[in-house]
Formats: C-alpha cells, sequence, structure tokens
C-alpha cells in the first residue's frame, strides 16, 4: 500500500475535521503562530514539561518545546488543546475539568471544544493508523495547513518518478479551491495521489467522494480506502505554467454536497 493520499471529512457546523494524511509537521508549518501553552489531553507525563496542580494535568509550556513535542516522530497518539496563560488552568471547576478528561478519553466533547477561560484555539486529537481529528476556533486556519499537506503529497510523488531530476516547485493554491475541496469533503474526500496521472507536465491528481463515511476508521487495506468512493473530479497542477486548477462534476455530487455548494 503506497499511502499516499489526503482524505478529509469535515463538519462545517463544529468547526471539526478528520483527516488522514495531514501530519503533525503540516500542522506545524502550516500554522501562522504555534500555541506557547498545551495541554496535554492524554496525560502524557513523559514528554511533559509541567503539570499544573490545581488540575494535574500534564502541560507544555514554550513554543519551542511545543514544536519539538509535535514534530518528534517517536511520540504517537498526540492529543492537546492550547490555552492562553497557565493561571487560566487555576480558573477551572471541577465539572470543567472533567469536560477535559472526557474529551481526551472519548475524542468528542460534551459540550464545546472551546473554553472561555482557557481560550483554546485548537483541540488536536491524534489516533492509530495516522488518524486525527482536528478542532478549529477559526476554521479558516485548517486552509493553509491543507496546502501545505497537498504541497508535500505532490512533491513526494514528483521526486518518486526518476524521469524529473529537479525538486519541485509549487505556487501557492488559491483559497476557493481550497475552500471547494474543503466544502466537499463534507461527505469524506479522498485526494488520491496513488492514481495521479502526469502528461505533458500537467498533473491530474483524482478527487473521490465517499459513499459512506461513517466507515473510515475501519480501513485496513488499499482497497478498502478506495472502495466505495465516486471520481467526482480532479484537481490539476500544471507544471509549466506554474497553475492549480480544480474540475468537478457537479452531476456525480449526493443531493446534500451540491446544495452546500450553492
Amino acid at each position: 500500500m503506497r499511502d499516499n493520499f489526503i482524505y478529509i471529512n469535515a463538519n462545517l457546523l463544529r468547526n471539526m475535521i478528520n483527516t488522514h494524511g495531514i501530519s503533525s509537521d503540516d500542522f506545524v508549518n502550516g500554522l501562522d503562530r504555534l500555541p506557547q501553552n498545551i495541554i496535554l489531553l492524554n496525560d502524557d507525563r513523559v514528554n511533559a514539561n509541567n503539570v499544573n496542580a490545581h488540575t494535574k494535568f500534564s502541560v507544555i509550556n514554550g513554543k519551542d518545546s511545543i514544536q519539538k513535542f509535535l514534530l518528534d516522530k517517536q511520540i504517537v497518539n498526540k492529543k492537546f488543546m492550547d490555552f492562553e496563560r497557565n493561571y487560566d488552568l487555576n480558573l477551572l471547576l471541577n465539572t470543567e475539568i472533567a469536560s477535559l478528561l472526557y474529551f481526551g478519553h472519548m475524542g468528542s466533547p460534551m459540550n464545546n471544544p472551546f473554553s472561555s477561560k482557557l481560550q483554546n484555539k485548537y483541540v488536536y486529537l491524534a489516533y492509530k493508523n495516522n488518524l486525527l481529528t482536528t478542532y478549529y476556533r477559526d476554521f479558516s486556519d485548517f486552509n493553509h495547513i491543507l496546502e501545505i499537506s497537498i504541497k508535500r503529497h505532490l512533491r513526494y510523488l514528483h521526486s518518486s518518478r526518476r524521469m524529473f531530476k529537479r525538486p519541485l516547485s509549487l505556487k501557492t493554491i488559491p483559497i476557493d479551491i481550497l475552500k471547494l475541496l474543503i466544502k466537499l469533503s463534507s461527505e469524506g474526500l479522498i485526494i488520491n495521489f496513488d492514481a495521479v496521472l502526469g502528461r505533458r507536465r500537467l498533473y491530474r491528481i483524482p478527487l473521490l467522494l465517499e459513499n459512506k463515511p461513517q466507515n473510515h476508521y475501519v480501513w485496513h487495506t488499499q482497497s478498502d480506502i478506495y472502495s466505495n468512493t465516486i471520481n467526482i473530479g480532479y484537481l490539476k497542477y500544471d507544471i509549466v505554467k506554474s497553475t492549480w486548477n480544480i474540475d468537478v462534476n457537479s452531476k456525480l455530487l449526493p443531493k446534500e454536497v451540491d446544495e452546500l455548494l450553492n
């Protein structure tokens, strides 16, 4: 299994997105500013550099320490929430502490994923098999993360082809294309670099829409990933012109997605 694809399933109402193929490196490189403080929701004492006495949560303070934590490939199943000030943790009520414990254990919030006391902007929940659930207070923060990930996957594909000796320089993906991809992902979207078509310096990346997005947690083989999908179009990059385009066949879209786009 080549495993060169991105899966995204966005819930725009909850500011939540489930993904596969978007790495912690993409997260770090895609954010305008890394958090200064994070709570480790899985109580990872080994990788923490502090413990809050009031909540008993393990925390990491300092942007550099957080970046090192996120980029460490040896640390798996990272689960964290950012917060503004250490003092704010001391203001949490028992019920609010319980909600955070529930969030870390169950992977979904009891109420709102964003705390008015902690002023968190993100919640990051990594699981086995490179599955990731993230919440964004400002959902537009995900746009650049997705762009960084798409470019990384395409560069990996390009460098694996022996005919190309030079690394691929990629232009910025237009925001309208990124927003369209995210809207399409409301029913589960696969950006399939495993089956890219490349002719005359034009990369055509298939876009596959899931028929059964509720099954994305039970992937085992490549056939599991690509079965029960519809090819709805292509994300394109013209190497000569350095331009991105997207073609989507609206006739193939489910009613729910078509209504969302219109």
